[in-house]
C-alpha cells in the first residue's frame, strides 16, 4: 500500500515532462512545416554548425529567432562519450 503512495509524484512528474518535451517538439513541426508551405524556407528549425576556427554553434532558425549559440564545450563532450561507448558518429572538424 505504501508503495503506491511513493511512485505517484514521479509519475505525476515524469507524465508532465514527457507531454511538455511533445508538445515543444509539435511546435518546433509546426514552425518549421509553415515556413515551408509559406516562405518555402527549407532551413531546418535547429540546426548545428560547425565554423572554420574549430568551434560549433547551435543555429536557431524557429520562431524568427535566428540566433547562434556556442556549443562547443557541449559537442566535444558528446564526441568523448560517443567515443567512449563506441557510438558511431561524425568526426569534429580539425583545423588545417
Amino acid at each position: 500500500m505504501r508503495g503506491r503512495w511513493i511512485t505517484r509524484p514521479f509519475l505525476v512528474s515524469f507524465c508532465c515532462t514527457a507531454l511538455a518535451l511533445v508538445f515543444l517538439i509539435g511546435m518546433l513541426v509546426v514552425d518549421a512545416e509553415g515556413r515551408h508551405m509559406n516562405f518555402s524556407d527549407d532551413s531546418p528549425a535547429v540546426e548545428l554548425v560547425y565554423n572554420a576556427d574549430g568551434t560549433a554553434d547551435l543555429q536557431l532558425n524557429a520562431f524568427r529567432l535566428g540566433r547562434r549559440i556556442e556549443v562547443t564545450g557541449l559537442v566535444k563532450a558528446w564526441h568523448f562519450i560517443a567515443d567512449f561507448f563506441c557510438l558511431p558518429h561524425g568526426r569534429f572538424p580539425t583545423q588545417p
